[in-house]
């Protein structure tokens, strides 16, 4: 019998992967100690701490903006409560009116 194959079937493939663990609160309080470390004058500030310390900044500014305290989202329910007002009040003027019924004669015409 002729054994013709168009296409290969991948093979299984095996993976090197260790997992890493990394703790937030284990690694804030390392950088916090190393920040007070290099207030007593102990550590030298390096390029390093410095751009961790503006990296640590810039996180917990946007942590701060994306819980609401952003000036967008200050009136976000406002906005959709006026918003479905108007559409309330929209549709209850198209359900009164004899609009509704002319769309719906041509329709079925």
């Amino acid at each position: 019998m002729i054994n013709l194959r168009f296409s290969r079937l991948p093979k299984h493939r095996k993976f090197n992967y260790t997992p890493v663990f990394y703790d937030e609160d284990k690694e804030e309080l390392h950088a916090r100690v190393d920040d007070i470390k290099r207030e007593m004058g102990e550590l030298e500030h390096t390029r390093d701490s410095v751009e961790e310390n503006i990296r640590r900044a810039y996180k917990a500014k946007q942590v701060n903006n994306r819980y609401g305290t952003a000036p967008g989202k200050k009136f976000y329910s406002i906005r959709v409560f006026g918003i479905a007002i108007m559409l309330g009040i929209l549709f209850y003027y198209l359900w009164d009116s004899n609009v509704l019924e002319t769309i719906f004669e041509d329709l079925y015409r």
